[in-house]
């Protein structure tokens, strides 16, 4: 393995009891409350109230900022940076998906950044100080509760970016699967293929390809994803299914799963976020397809090749590439995904647009000398004719 520094500072408390432990847990992380959340789910599921009246019953002070979309905006961050600013909270409190939590992030840094907040995204500088963050996950996917990255969108520019900073990483993660049971199918599944994305990245684009303990634990995860994965999306209130598809994500993009593994790429993830940063579709929508295309040009690469034989466990011999290609493909089918952008109304008009955003993604994260603007067009184009 190679060398590296293993760091994870969120404490998390994770089950059926997570909830009950709240009001003890934050009494001693201060009295005043910025609450950031979605679009109401959380008060459609009575979580909302129940956080007010701890509030109430602790004599706290809060405020709340809410309506935090799928794919949060920097526009929406920065006006969360205004009320915290105007509130001047002791840390925040971050209810709901990836989003919500990315989001948070932007503003817990942003707070004390005197600078352009994008500029932070853009990776021209770096966030010197964070106020504290407290997460109540709702949803399966992101990892986001446990680990040091946002992911926020530039409404003008079209395209998501990344910003991570150890000062990023949540104090406090609240995780009870239970909370996830009325999650829209689509979004189980959105959820599973996000989580699942992060750990195929990680095994086909990584810089050191030795066999380690980390790669097993790529090949166990993915494995597990998919299983309780599906399980939770014929059976959504399965509390087992639930929770270890819930724990896999989590664990997904934590640190531990890039040990040892050298430089890497998330290549993918920089063809997804001119998707989802310029159209309406889920960040775990537009990466099912994009992984679709790649397997399809590059089945017969030695990597793809051995990820067909570890993850899905299919035999060597004539046509693995296609064979691996129709199991995932399968997949698709079960969880009710496209197979091509042109399902979701993306076509080859948009082309060249979506290559020169993704190109000037490589470019911030320094991957320029690793692809070329045709691995970008060819992507997108069998992603879009399928």
């Amino acid at each position: 393995m190679q060398d590296f520094e293993f760091y994870l500072p969120t404490r998390i408390i994770f089950g059926r009891e997570a909830l009950k432990r709240f009001p003890k847990e934050i009494i001693p992380l201060g009295r005043r409350i910025l609450l950031i959340y979605g679009q109401g789910s959380i008060k459609k599921i009575g979580l909302y109230e129940r956080l007010i009246l701890t509030f109430k019953e602790l004599n706290l002070q809060w405020e709340e900022f809410g309506g935090i979309k799928s794919n949060p905006t920097l526009k929406q961050v920065k006006e969360a940076i205004q009320l915290t600013r105007f509130f001047n909270p002791d840390y925040l409190l971050a209810v709901g998906g990836g989003s919500v939590i990315d989001a948070a992030k932007g503003v817990a840094c942003g707070y004390y950044y005197e600078g352009e907040l994008w500029d932070l995204y853009e990776r021209k500088d770096t966030p010197k100080q964070a106020l504290p963050l407290v997460v109540i996950s709702t949803i399966a996917g992101s990892g986001s509760e446990a680990n040091d990255i946002s992911v926020i969108a530039n409404e003008e520019k079209g395209f998501k970016l990344s910003l991570r900073s150890p000062l990023l990483y949540p104090k406090l993660s609240f995780i009870d699967p239970r909370l996830s049971f009325t999650v829209p199918k689509e979004y189980i599944a959105y959820g599973v293929i996000d989580a699942f994305s992060h750990l195929f990245e990680y095994f086909i684009f990584r810089g050191h390809k030795e066999p380690s303990i980390t790669e097993d634990l790529l090949v166990f995860l993915m494995k597990n994803i998919l299983k309780w994965g599906l399980i939770a999306f014929e059976e959504p209130e399965n509390y087992a299914a639930r929770s270890q598809l819930h724990w896999a994500s989590l664990l997904a993009l934590s640190p531990l799963t890039r040990a040892g593994l050298g430089s890497y790429r998330f290549f993918l993830h920089s063809l997804e976020h001119p998707l989802s940063g310029s159209y309406p579709l889920a960040h775990g929508l537009g990466l099912a397809i994009l992984i679709r295309a790649f397997l399809k040009l590059y089945g017969a690469h030695d990597w793809v090749k051995k990820f067909y034989q570890r993850v899905f466990e299919i035999a060597p011999g004539p046509h693995l590439a296609k064979r691996g290609l129709k199991t995932y493909e399968s997949i698709l089918y079960k969880f009710g995904l496209p197979k091509t952008l042109r399902e979701v109304g993306i076509l080859e008009g948009a082309l060249e647009s979506l290559v020169e955003k993704a190109w000037e993604i490589i470019y911030i994260w320094k991957a320029d000398k690793n692809f070329k603007k045709t691995d970008l067009e060819i992507i997108y184009k069998t992603a879009i004719e399928g």
